[in-house]
């Protein structure tokens, strides 16, 4: 019995998509390189001692290469193997690059890259070697399934109270007692959700408490989004917020920025761990009701 390879790499860009390798057009991929994130370096002389002290914490860009050759022999039309990379490669694109590797339930990871190389040399009519190259701005590759955990705020009138039956309905499902969700990832990497606050609520906060290791009491202070100066969201609207960007818009609209309401003193924004590590999420605030909720979404993290 032969185990089929599952291991597979291709270009998407719009409605296009074309796989690094394709042995029934006559071209094999040799060499795909994912590379490393740079390492942005932090650090500073020790005055009056050896060594020096070392905060590096944070990733710069990955550079990414793929060596492909194309063959006649195989059945290659050898040019046009070359040419068909070409709209993946405008520097002014951002193709995604998807891959499979072999590994337990063969997941699906990606990233976005910026094209930075792209060249072959017209050398004879039988081989084409081509080499691609591209920069990650965002180093993480992702899983392409997205997270969800949803927190309600709970009611802040008496149980009982009756909503008509034209509530906005991009509303998820929701209750009337206040409850957390639990933020789990099996990535390697931690992660900054996009949080969806859905009102009716008035100067609303979420919260994080953080369990590192998956045992024990949580950290002491909770990390936190706050607003402030009465901003109200209404009852079929949400804020939301981007973690990783540090930017707050009413229903995702960039013309409408409620960044200046964000508390910004107080609020410290989450970065939230990997397995063991979890996190329990919750939400308050003024004015609310039993739709009232808080939506954190995410895909998990890989640098493999």
């Amino acid at each position: 019995m032969t185990d089929t390879c599952v291991r597979r790499a291709w270009l998407t860009l719009g409605g296009l998509s074309v796989d690094l390798e394709d042995v029934s057009a006559g071209y094999f991929c040799s060499s795909l390189d994912l590379g490393y994130p740079d390492v942005r370096d932090v650090t500073s002389n020790r005055p009056d001692a050896d060594g020096i002290d070392d905060r590096t914490a944070l990733m710069g860009g990955r550079v990414i290469s793929a060596d492909i050759t194309a063959l006649r022999g195989a059945g290659a039309v050898i040019d046009v193997v070359a040419a068909s990379f070409a709209p993946f490669m405008v520097p002014s694109a951002r193709p995604t690059l998807h891959y499979i590797l072999d590994r337990l339930d063969n997941p699906e990871r990606t990233l976005t890259v910026r094209p930075s190389g792209y060249s072959w040399q017209v050398a004879g009519p039988d081989q084409r070697d081509i080499n691609l190259q591209w920069v990650a701005a965002d180093p993480v590759a992702r899983a392409v399934t997205e997270q969800t955990a949803t927190s309600w705020s709970g009611s802040s009138t008496l149980p009982g109270r009756t909503y008509p039956l034209t509530f906005n309905r991009i509303y998820p499902p929701g209750g009337s007692v206040g409850n957390s969700a639990q933020i789990r990832t099996a990535g390697e990497v931690p992660i900054k959700p996009r949080l969806r606050i859905f009102g009716p609520i008035t100067n609303p906060n979420v919260f994080f408490y953080i369990y590192p290791t998956g045992t024990g009491p949580p950290l002491p202070t909770p990390l936190s989004i706050r607003f402030t100066g009465g901003i109200i969201v209404g009852a079929g609207h949400f804020v939301e917020v981007d973690v990783a960007r540090k930017t707050a818009f009413v229903d995702a609209d960039p013309t409408q920025s409620v960044l200046a309401s964000i508390d910004w003193i107080n609020t410290t924004w989450p970065v939230l761990p990997i397995l063991p590590g979890y996190s329990l999420m919750t939400l308050s605030g003024n004015s609310t009701s039993g739709i009232t909720q808080c939506q954190a979404t995410w895909r998990d993290g890989f640098l493999s």
